[in-house]
């Protein structure tokens, strides 16, 4: 065999056992071979269900980091604390996934992403997060489960809608793991409630 055609094989076997990994999942688009990861993304197709996902997302996320970051100084109970840290942990890698998400589909993140989520259920308004701010101790663990739990339920049903609507593989995987995650949290946040 001429040594070109030896060469070629490697890649053949790998984009067979490639193509056998698949989800099964239509993509009606292909990026160019050796195009950048964001042009293949871009190439991978979606629908206005997965823009507004991406977008509600960045915003829930980023305020679910915001609130959870009071609980490192404020709260007492040592397991919510944990909590607070594993919503941080979960979080901002998801929010550098939905920021390239929207990057790559040419849309524009949200100025600010407390306004994409004003008058959304679930939102917290600036008045509860200063109210927060201002407590400690028993006080604000009390208010902080309250309040996470009403943001984590919201966040479940922003997930649940990109299953049910979306088009684009990677937002509703990113979304069923996001609605699993939550789920957990609000079962967690439910344990202290009763304790």
């Amino acid at each position: 065999m001429p040594h070109a055609v030896l060469r070629l094989l490697p890649a053949v076997a790998l984009a067979a056992v490639l193509a056998g990994c698949s989800d099964g999942a239509p993509q009606s688009q292909t990026a160019p071979p050796g195009s950048s990861p964001l042009a293949q993304q871009a190439a991978v197709p979606f629908n206005d269900a997965d823009v507004a996902f991406a977008r509600q997302a960045l915003a829930h996320h980023q305020q679910g980091v915001d609130l959870a970051s009071l609980a490192e100084t404020r709260a007492e109970n040592a397991q919510l604390k944990a909590l607070a840290k594993r919503v941080i942990d979960t979080h901002e890698p998801e929010i550098a996934r939905l920021s390239a998400l929207i990057e790559s589909w040419g849309q524009a993140a949200p100025d600010d992403p407390n306004l994409e989520h004003i008058q959304r259920d679930g939102y917290i308004g600036p008045g509860d997060m200063a109210e927060l701010a201002g407590l400690s101790g028993k006080d604000f663990d009390r208010k902080f489960v309250s309040r996470l739990q009403k943001q984590r339920e919201a966040g479940v049903r922003i997930a649940d809608a990109e299953t049910q609507h979306g088009r684009n593989p990677d937002a509703r995987d990113l979304a069923a793991t996001t609605s699993r995650s939550q789920q957990q949290e609000i079962s967690d946040l439910r344990g202290f409630q009763q304790g």
